[in-house]
């Protein structure tokens, strides 16, 4: 039975992190806990421990990890130099978790932190353990405490337990934009903004973090170009819901509160079953933010689908911003101060930082004299919804503003206008290849794509319409790559690949055959929509997007039920 629970762990550690690889670490604890034989439950514990942080479920890590700790005070013998070793790191992950739950006490969370930073001075590596104190001090407000220990954070030589270089970059860019040091945040996130650290969190976290930052020192297209960046990583990923909070509360505070409302729509059913109170907090706040500045610009009419109903944006706001106050309470009682309840009423009642932010990127919007910002827009909209198709694209080519041919494109989609729309992300494409914009031009040849799904039955011209922006994508990740004899230059796009473009256009390749399986399952071409379905998948999971991965999994279950059903 040791080799069925070793088989158990290897096959959970093939998965994404999620449900399905978290069932399979618990069936592995219970085997090895049968076998009554202290080693395979060691090895157990520490995955189990590791899938509940990672699969977004932290509280139950605890009992996994106490019983860990006890284990190894008992018999250490027992543990490898390795096991010993992983018990220290994730001590890191536990105490991060200790001030994320307002029910566990104050007292048990520092006598905790007094445990860890035992057992990592006898170990050698008190690095990360100050690192630990500076933001338990952040999360009780005392502003002297944290200056004192992120100097000694900052000071201490780096060790075999101290976070990877990203993450403690951006540990201390977080807690330097906490305390209002932005321009220091700035540039102590940039080395990893500019990709020379980075790791599985990273850059998206710090990117999050120095969204503010960015925004109070003036560097208005970074911070565009950081929310761009780091909420296409983390969108849908529960795990990251606080940091979605964050992506909400910035779009609010740049005069993109419809754009928010979008994130909002997409994100509100992970509020369902959040990892913990504080990332439910942190969305919360920055939703309510969202809804506040719809309210404030005429917009309150609106609704927001929430389980299963249209709820009016006033009352989803009452409801949201009554959560993050009642949570801050909750933690503001443990704690014994009104500090969480101060941040949380400071951010409710923030203003806008910026009249309006353009979360195009600069090389994308064109001169002005080419742009269409919103009235103009609108009349080429109407030419589309008269029927005058020939008078719209017309116009939307003369403008020559690609970005604003999307934006008209999409407000043809939702419309159900689907010819049309297809029609105006095609221009919209040529425009961004014209440009040298060859992933945007990709992006929007696969909403064309859909658009031409939706649009007509022809299964020929669908196909058609899903190879042309295959092509396109495939054009933007080849980009910069050298020919075969070619020798590098070592400048991007000269001879070197653009790598944070080849992972977005590899997300959006995978978006492509996903959507496109879809379309041949309309068309009841099973074997056909389960190979491009499982093309979609296996790039899900080298990019470790594991709500995309979970979602294409099920797809191809279906899939290959309705191939052996049809044989």
């Amino acid at each position: 039975m040791t080799d069925q629970v070793e088989t158990l762990l290897a096959e959970a550690a093939r998965l994404p992190y999620g449900e399905a690889r978290t069932v399979l670490a618990e069936r592995a604890l219970r085997e090895a806990e049968a076998l009554r034989e202290p080693e395979p439950a060691i090895a157990a514990r520490l995955a189990l421990t590791q899938a509940y942080q990672y699969g977004g479920e932290p509280a139950k890590s605890f009992a996994t990890f106490s019983r860990t700790v006890a284990a190894y005070d008992a018999e250490p013998g027992r543990f490898t130099d390795w096991q010993a070793r992983r018990v220290l790191w994730q001590f890191k992950w536990i105490m991060s978790d200790m001030r994320r739950f307002p029910e566990i006490p104050l007292r048990r969370t520092l006598d905790a932190l007094d445990d860890m930073e035992r057992r990592y001075r006898e170990a050698g590596a008190p690095q990360a353990v100050y690192a630990q104190r500076c933001r338990v001090a952040l999360h009780l407000g005392d502003e002297p405490a944290v200056e004192e220990w992120l100097h000694r954070w900052e000071t201490a030589p780096r060790d075999d337990l101290s976070d990877c270089r990203a993450c403690d970059l951006g540990g201390r860019a977080y807690v330097l934009a906490s305390l209002g040091r932005y321009e220091e945040a700035v540039a102590v996130g940039g080395p990893v903004v500019a990709g020379e650290f980075s790791c599985g969190v990273q850059p998206q976290s710090v990117l999050c973090t120095l969204l503010m930052p960015y925004l109070k020192t003036g560097h208005l297209d970074e911070a565009a170009e950081a929310h761009r960046r780091a909420y296409r990583i983390v969108q849908g990923q529960i795990g990251y819901l606080d940091d979605i909070g964050d992506h909400l509360e910035f779009c609010a505070l740049t005069g993109n509160a419809t754009r928010g409302l979008e994130i909002l729509e997409r994100e509100l059913p992970l509020l369902e079953r959040p990892p913990s109170p504080a990332q439910a907090r942190s969305f919360m706040t920055g939703a309510a933010l969202v809804l506040r500045r719809l309210m404030e610009t005429g917009h309150d009419g609106l609704t927001v689908r929430r389980a299963g109903r249209d709820v009016p944006v006033p009352e989803l706001h009452a409801e949201l911003a009554a959560g993050a106050r009642e949570i801050a309470a909750r933690f503001d009682a443990r704690n014994g101060d009104d500090v969480h309840t101060r941040r949380v009423a400071a951010t409710l009642a923030a203003e806008p930082l910026v009249a309006h932010l353009s979360l195009v990127s600069p090389a994308r919007r064109g001169g002005p004299e080419g742009r269409i910002d919103t009235d103009s827009r609108t009349a080429v909209r109407a030419l589309f919804e008269l029927g005058d198709h020939e008078a719209g694209l017309t116009a939307l080519r003369e403008a020559g503003d690609p970005a604003a041919a999307m934006e008209t494109a999409k407000e043809l989609a939702d419309l159900d206008l689907d010819v049309a729309a297809a029609q105006a992300y095609a221009v919209a494409a040529d425009l961004y290849r014209d440009a040298g914009e060859l992933l945007a031009a990709g992006r929007a040849m696969r909403q064309r794509a859909k658009c031409v799904y939706f649009a007509g039955d022809d299964p020929a011209e669908i196909s058609e319409a899903y190879a042309q922006a295959r092509a396109a994508l495939t054009a933007a990740s080849d980009m910069g790559q050298p020919e075969a004899g070619e020798p590098e230059t070592g400048q991007p796009g000269i001879g070197q690949p653009d790598t944070e473009q080849r992972r977005e256009a590899a997300w959006e390749l995978a978006g492509l055959g996903y959507d496109e399986a879809v379309a041949l399952e309309w068309a009841k071409c099973y074997e056909a929509a389960a190979e491009r379905c499982q093309e979609a998948l296996d790039t899900y999971l080298a990019l470790d997007d594991q709500i995309a991965a979970v979602r294409a999994r099920e797809l191809l279950e279906g899939l290959r039920e309705e191939t052996e059903q049809e044989d």
